[in-house]
């Protein structure tokens, strides 16, 4: 090998090394907005992460159709990266979403792979939800795509697991005392709704499901789960 080759070969290989990095998507929850996933998003930033604080308009379609929505934007990152895994950080509906879009035919293998943080996600469905879906003006400001399904789905089986290939930390905050969600939740979802059918890593904080994406504890929890350092 001549020594232009091998200069090439070493550029080649230094730039794939300077440009190879892996992407964090930080996914909101059901009527908010990609701001309330900043902090989440700043801190990883800081260890390096690419971070995509992704939205939706999530009365406007249905879970599915998010989940499609979602899988365009994964396509994107793995091209500019490809090889590097995709890892997710998701509050409440957000983590729903991921699973759909995991589970749809043309999600990169990027994204099935690494890790994902689910907050507060409510997996087997929401009794608190069930129970508000008897009020009529609730129905209403929920819309009829994806807030219906919340308000009705006993679970969420049908949307796909999460695949074996992805390494998940489920964080349910236990700061409630809403008596139809169960004996420790967070005002919204039971601890035991929070739960996947697939093997995964647990633990609580003493956190409201509305701000549980705030905590400095649950972020470097995140943070740590995703490096891989815990």
């Amino acid at each position: 090998m001549t020594r232009i080759c091998r200069f090439c070969l070493c550029l080649l290989l230094m730039q794939s090394l300077l440009f190879s990095k892996e992407s964090v998507y930080c996914i909101h929850g059901f009527m908010r907005k990609p701001t309330c996933m900043e902090k989440m998003a700043k801190v990883l930033a800081q260890e390096g992460y690419e971070t995509h604080r992704w939205g939706y308009p999530s009365r406007d379609k249905t879970i599915e159709e998010h989940g499609i929505d979602l899988v365009e934007a994964l396509k994107k990152t793995a091209l500019d990266h490809p090889g590097e895994a995709i890892h997710f950080v998701t509050h409440s509906l957000g983590g729903i979403i991921v699973r759909s879009a995991l589970n749809h035919k043309e999600c990169p293998e990027e994204a099935k792979i690494g890790k994902a943080v689910m907050l507060a996600p409510p997996n087997q469905g929401a009794r608190f939800a069930r129970f508000l879906s008897k009020f009529k003006p609730v129905r209403k400001i929920l819309g009829e795509k994806s807030g219906a399904q919340l308000l009705f789905c006993d679970n969420f089986i049908h949307i796909g697991q999460m695949p074996k290939s992805k390494e998940v930390l489920v964080i349910s905050g236990v700061f409630g005392w809403n008596p139809t969600a169960g004996k420790r939740n967070d005002g919204k979802i039971g601890f035991e709704e929070s739960c996947l059918d697939t093997p995964h890593k647990h633990m609580s904080h003493f956190s409201g499901h509305s701000w549980i994406m705030y905590s400095d504890t649950v972020i470097h929890n995140a943070k740590l789960f995703i490096l891989d350092d815990q």
